[in-house]
């Protein structure tokens, strides 16, 4: 048996993304409850601690957290599998660049920061290693499709398209009472 042909960039990215779909399944789960109880009922807004403040504003709502927490197990599902870890990485960034704010911003614990850093770049590490792919998808996607279009049609689809923004936009400023 050849050692090489095993222990391959394959076999370490495979590793890696078990290794991290199996934390952020476990946190993901772990949403739901993480956060109860952490309101400001006991010393007043000035006095509190930017983790403090930080972990009462995600206490405030059960459902914000539990929507966070199904992300991530959703995400962590699909880093497992070699079809959808793509998928998984892209699900998962933004909400880790979140986390890792926060966690800067808030003051939260070192190791909790790191622990986000590490993931997300697992996340990274896999985004790099299917840019071939991603690059195929935005040749689909933005050249040929703009090969088969006039840059006069282009154009005009463009205008059209920001005159309909704006009309939307003043609309619902003017049905939300902001106008």
């Amino acid at each position: 048996m050849n050692l090489k042909k095993i222990l391959t960039l394959d076999l370490l990215e495979t590793s890696i993304r078990i290794w991290t779909a199996f934390f952020i399944f476990i946190y993901g789960m772990s949403k739901s409850t993480q956060f109860e109880g952490s309101k400001l009922v006991d010393i007043s807004i000035k006095d509190a601690t930017e983790f403090e403040m930080m972990w009462a504003f995600f206490g405030t709502t059960k459902e914000y957290p539990i929507i966070i927490g199904c992300l991530q197990i959703i995400g962590a599902i699909l880093l497992v599998f070699r079809k959808t870890k793509l998928f998984g990485a892209i699900l998962l960034t933004p909400i880790f660049i979140n986390i890792i704010l926060l966690d800067i911003f808030y003051k939260i614990h070192f190791g909790a920061l790191l622990n986000a850093i590490i993931y997300q770049s697992v996340f990274i590490f896999i985004i790099i290693q299917q840019r071939k792919r991603i690059g195929e998808v935005f040749k689909i996607l933005i050249i040929e499709n703009d090969k088969k279009i006039s840059i006069g049609i282009s154009v005009a689809k463009f205008v059209i398209a920001v005159i309909l923004a704006t009309i939307l936009f003043f609309g619902f400023q003017k049905l939300s009472g902001y106008i």
